[in-house]
């Protein structure tokens, strides 16, 4: 006679659980096919992208033991114009929202550019010299105003984030975390 492990049982028993529901039918009937339409994660992004929704929150976040003071830049993309420039001093553990999208009235889904600084008490960036200033042209490329020195690259003192009016995104943060750098969070589908 064979012994049976411990191993065999299991598996034996597992296999004949798993098969089991597969080959059973609905009990008195004949099984029946039926076509359920399902939808891919990437039809609802295409979807959500396309839809217009303005109401995208731009706030201020301040996770350091210090006040520290932003500057934040919001820039409608397809015009270069900037809708909203403010400089805000947040409290530790304080967070203010700042500017909401809608109020730009955006014409259905378009790309706006939300930077923002850290800066100190007097305003400054922080720069010697010539102030720092980065806005995006039509092409999506940074330009510098002129008399200013061109930034090209985010740094930890700086941070720019795009955000298009549609139901994809979410509200942006900029954000000053504990070591005092600097990140704009945001949702996106």
């Amino acid at each position: 006679m064979t012994q049976n492990t411990r191993r065999s049982v299991l598996a034996a028993v597992g296999g004949s659980l798993a098969l089991g529901g597969c080959l059973s039918d609905v009990p008195g009937g004949y099984g029946t096919e039926t076509a359920t339409e399902t939808g891919t994660t990437g039809d609802w992004i295409e979807r959500a992208s396309n839809s217009p929704d303005p109401d995208h929150a731009i706030s201020l976040r301040n996770e350091a033991s210090e006040s520290r003071t932003l500057r934040v830049e919001i820039v409608r993309r397809a015009t270069g114009e900037t809708v909203f420039d403010t400089t805000e001093g947040v409290s530790p553990g304080g967070e203010v929202t700042v500017y909401d999208l809608r109020r730009a009235n955006p014409d259905g889904v378009e790309t706006f550019e939300v930077c923002a600084e850290l800066v100190g008490k007097d305003g400054t960036g922080g720069v010697v010299g010539n102030a720092t200033a980065t806005v995006g042209d039509s092409d999506g490329e940074s330009v510098a105003d002129a008399g200013s020195e061109a930034t090209t690259t985010d740094s930890s003192r700086r941070d720019c984030a795009t955000i298009d009016t549609s139901e994809c995104y979410g509200d942006a943060h900029a954000t000053v975390a504990e070591d005092g750098s600097l990140r704009i969070i945001y949702a996106i589908c």
